[in-house]
């Protein structure tokens, strides 16, 4: 996911290109797109408190 971050701000880019001045357009891309990376950051976050998190320890019984 964390590849796909540079791919996705260079779309938000020339999609805000495209439409900037437009008082329709504008706004409705901009919405998407934060929409878009709210959820991709959640999706992000998830995975990274998942990879990060501290790993059971095995307990040994006696013997």
């Amino acid at each position: 996911m964390i590849r796909n971050i540079g791919r996705e701000v260079m779309e938000i880019e020339q999609a805000m290109a495209r439409c900037h001045g437009d008082a329709v357009a504008e706004p409705r891309v901009t919405g998407s797109w934060m929409a878009h990376l709210l959820v991709s950051s959640n999706e992000l976050m998830h995975n990274l408190l998942i990879d990060t998190a501290k790993r059971p320890q095995r307990i040994n019984g006696p013997g």
